[in-house]
This record gives structure tokens, sequence and C-alpha cells, in this order.
């Protein structure tokens, strides 16, 4: 007699467990950067040390979106740090036009905004534990410049591309806190481009007050790491970026 009325509350009762939620999550992040970049032309010139060419940390603003609509789960990152300072060359640059020699004092500068936006499907669902994988698409956009001091010759690429990504996520709440981790990456070739990206990031949330999954707001402490290693022509020169962007970051998030 109560088999009827149950069959039909069913489907609203799996359409409310499918209802869409959304995470923001602004962060706040303290980025390191260590690598090399450089530009060659008519074989003159090399990738120049980072650190030797004076750059400083950064502390930039970030943040991640997750939109939950059933199986697939969307997730986007971005963050834009710049990183600047003075240094000197070890080795040197060439862009076919302009020439900065080994040696030479210069101010430097990195720009690397990327945003990631990615599909992860469910592999194992559930409210306690949840490990996804899935793809989607990076999108970098690079500018590098160096000047040099007294003459004011200056070496600079400013590079945008996007790229393909596979992608793997996974967490777990432990009482109020859960742990989340993301990676996505691809290496790969095209024509005389070569291009490997890895991003990757593991944080905590410390759920301050509301449900476990829809209206709550939670501290968010965590790290990330982005490294590049590209290499690509820029017109009469080749511009070869191998670099790590890396550092701890807090955030706030809300979940509806």
């Amino acid at each position: 007699m109560h088999a009827r009325p149950l069959a039909l509350l069913l489907p609203f009762a799996c359409a409310a467990c499918a209802l869409p939620s959304l995470d923001v999550q602004p962060r706040y992040a303290s980025l390191s950067i260590e690598g090399q970049a450089g530009f060659t032309s008519g074989g003159t010139g090399a990738a120049a040390d980072l650190e030797e060419a004076g750059l400083d940390d950064d502390e930039a603003v970030g943040g991640r979106l997750d939109f939950k609509f059933g199986l697939p789960h969307l997730v986007v990152l971005a963050q834009s740090p710049r990183f600047e300072g003075d240094g000197t060359l070890d080795v040197t640059i060439s862009d076919g036009t302009n020439t900065i020699t080994a040696g030479s004092d210069v101010a430097s500068e990195v720009d690397l905004e990327t945003y990631d936006a990615v599909l992860l499907f469910d592999l194992v669902p559930g409210d306690t534990i949840e490990v996804g994988l899935g793809f989607g698409l990076a999108y970098l956009d690079m500018a590098l410049l160096f000047e040099e001091d007294g003459t004011g010759t200056t070496v600079s690429s400013d590079q945008a591309a996007p790229i393909p990504l596979l992608a793997a996520g996974a967490s777990v709440w432990i009482g109020p806190v859960q742990v989340t981790a993301f990676a996505g990456g691809m290496q790969y070739d095209i024509d005389d481009d070569e291009v490997g990206y890895l991003d990757f990031a593991a944080f905590a949330r410390w759920k301050l007050f509301g449900g476990s999954h829809r209206v709550r707001a939670s501290l968010v402490g965590g790290y990330r790491m982005t490294d590049l290693d590209i290499e690509y022509d820029d017109d009469a020169s080749v511009v070869d970026v191998d670099l790590t962007i890396q550092g701890p970051y807090v955030g706030l998030e809300v979940s509806l």
C-alpha cells in the first residue's frame, strides 16, 4: 500500500540529490619563482638563471571555483603573479634585434597568468571520499622582459596559448576538515614548439559554520605548484623557459 507513494516521491528525491552546488574560494598566496628563461637567435644566447637575474617573491591573489551538477564536476583555477627585480645576467641573451651580454646588470620581469578549467568525473563518489579523473584546458599568458641598466636595451616576449589537460582530483572529510588535492598537466610537441605543463594544488578547509555540503563557510590553507617547461619561436628568436612557481596560500571558501 505504501509502495506507490514512495515510488512517486523517488524522482523528486533523486532530483534533490542532484541539485547543483557551487564553491567559491578566493586565495591570497605568497609565491616564489625559480628556474631559467632566455632568448637565442642565430646561435647567440641561452637561458638565464632567474635567481641571478634578481626576481623577487610575489604576493598574489588567485582563486578556485567548484561547480557540481551531477556526475561531472567543474574545477576552475586562476592565478596571476608578477615577479620583478634587479640582478645580473649569467648568460648572453638575444632576440635577433637586441642583445644583452653576460654580466650585464638588468631589470627583470616575469608575468605568468594561468587559468585551468577541468571537468572531473567521479570514479569514487561519496560524502566522505571522492576520487575523479577528467580533462580540460589551461590558458597561459606569459610575458618575459630583461632591460639592461644604463643602455635601456630590452629583450622581451609576450605569448599566450591554450594547453589541453588531463587531470585528477581527490578529497576526504576528516571530521570538520576536508583535505583536497588536484593535479592537471600535459606534455607534447607541435611543429617546433615544446610544451610541458603541470599544475598541482593541495589544501585543507576547516568548516567554520554551516552544513557539510551547502551554505557553508570554511577557512582554507594550502600549497600550489605550477611547473612550466616551454620552448617556442618568437619572430627571429627561440624562447626557452623552464620555471617553477610555488608557495602557500590562505583563503575563505563560501559553499552554496
